[in-house]
């Protein structure tokens, strides 16, 4: 689990800056955060000793009463994060630089737990005393983070393979995903040609009532209509219902647009196409699936 959301990044050293004047008192500041945010304050006092407050402690199935040998808590990452955070101290002591990462330690109690870590050093006359920071525990964020990654590749799977003209847009009106049949429908071949690029993009000469259904879904609203494309059959402009529906984020905020066009016809297919579906009647229903990824 989390093998593709671990951190390693540098970053630039209180101790090379001046820091902006404090609005207010630091210390209370920094309780507040810990309070909200769940962050907990160390230090590594070298040669390697680790300070723990009450918080980081229990975050790492630690008792809080004393300081701990840096080789010590190092054992408790998983083996192979064991390197990666060793080299962040480091590369922080050798460049006179912060880092934050996240990575995964295994608690004694046999439970692996996803730990996010700001770090900073601390100097005192061109000698670097202490490597200071504060860790939370971002487990419970990380899970979230990867159901909906697996609920929106799903939600691409089923999109791409889907026997319908569908497209899925971004609150910026860019194609995120579409099927294979809205390539057809439109004129492209491959996915490449139309994912990240706008609507206004692909199609400069969308009409101003098109625009409108676009911004109306945009504002929360189902929008059924009828857009003209040319059939796979016959070659002939056709009137084919269509759905915009907006989907939505965590915050019930639009995130964007699922348009589906109620395709009468298989562009495969060399058969008479049935009467088109009269737009009052398409309902959206395969949409269901789609409305609330989040």
């Amino acid at each position: 689990m989390f093998d593709k959301q671990l951190i390693a990044t540098p970053s630039e050293s209180l101790a090379q800056v001046e820091p902006t004047p404090a609005l207010t008192d630091a210390d209370r500041a920094l309780q507040l955060y810990e309070l909200h945010e769940g962050y907990g304050q160390w230090k590594v006092i070298f040669p390697g000793t680790v300070v723990l407050s009450a918080r980081v402690a229990e975050i790492y199935g630690l008792g809080p009463d004393s300081p701990v040998p840096l080789q010590d808590l190092v054992k408790l990452y998983v083996a192979e994060d064991r390197g990666k955070l060793l080299t962040l101290i480091a590369q922080a002591l050798q460049d006179r630089r912060g880092f934050r990462c996240r990575l995964r330690i295994e608690r004694r109690d046999g439970g692996v737990r996803m730990i996010e870590s700001i770090a900073d050093l601390r100097v005192r006359d061109g000698r670097v005393i202490e490597l200071f920071g504060a860790s939370r525990d971002v487990t419970a964020e990380m899970e979230r983070e990867l159901q909906v990654q697996g609920r929106l590749k799903l939600v691409q799977d089923l999109v791409g393979d889907m026997p319908a003209p569908i497209a899925v847009l971004d609150d910026k009106l860019r194609v995120l995903d579409c099927s294979l049949y809205w390539l057809k429908a439109h004129r492209f071949v491959e996915r490449r040609e139309v994912i990240g690029k706008t609507i206004g993009q692909l199609f400069p000469e969308t009409p101003s009532e098109q625009i409108a259904e676009y911004e109306a879904a945009l504002r929360g609203q189902t929008v059924k209509t009828r857009r003209s494309f040319a059939s796979p059959t016959s070659g002939a402009a056709t009137q084919f219902a269509t759905v915009l529906t907006p989907w939505y984020v965590a915050d019930r905020k639009v995130g964007g647009i699922t348009v589906v066009v109620g395709w009468s016809e298989i562009a495969t297919t060399k058969r008479a196409a049935p009467a088109p579906t009269p737009v009052e009647d398409f309902d959206g229903s395969l949409l269901d699936m789609l409305k609330n990824v989040s």
